[in-house]
Formats: C-alpha cells, structure tokens, sequence
C-alpha cells in the first residue's frame, strides 16, 4: 500500500525524501548546532551508532527521532523530510545556507 502512495508524490520530493539527502540535511543541522555526531545522538538520548546512520542515509530517520529534533532544536519537518527552507527559523536557514555555500 505504501508504494502505491509513494507513487503518487511528485519525482522533486520523492527524491528528496531519500534516506540519503534526509541524512544531508541532519548533517547540515548537526554543523549549524556545533555539535559531532556523539553529540547530537547524546541529546537526542539515542545509540551514537543511529545518528551515524542517520545521517549517513543508511537508516530512516523514525518519527519519535525527527519529534525529537523538532521540538528540541527548533528545525521543521518540512526541512528534515522534504527539504523546504522556508518555514525554517531565520537565523538557522542563514546559517546552514552559510555552512552550503564553504562546501562548495
């Protein structure tokens, strides 16, 4: 039943729906903060091994975990699931757009 719905998203936000580019913006996020990877699973109060997952797109992000970052950290579900910027706070989409842009 869920393919059949995944199906039916648009190409632009099944792709960014993948593991992979969820794992990108959790990164982002993670530099934003300031913090390392134990870090950021230590305030999440999950196994360090998940969050390297996580962000390495080998492991989908669960519900209470994108919750968690929600409320703790202020970021959007629009950001983390489908990487829409614009909802997010100001100073954070000002922020990780600089940590973007010394990547490239």
């Amino acid at each position: 039943m869920e393919t059949q719905v995944e199906n039916n998203l648009p190409a632009d936000l099944r792709a960014e729906m993948a593991p992979e580019r969820i794992g990108f913006r959790l990164g982002l996020l993670r530099e934003y903060l300031g913090k390392s990877p134990s870090e950021m699973a230590d305030s999440l109060d999950i196994p360090r091994t998940y969050w390297s997952r996580f962000e390495r797109g080998r492991r989908p992000v669960s519900d209470t975990v994108a919750a968690l970052l929600v409320s703790r950290f202020g970021v959007t579900l629009d950001f983390l699931m489908l990487g829409r910027w614009d909802k997010l706070p100001v100073d954070m989409a000002d922020g990780m757009r600089e940590i973007l842009s010394k990547k490239s």
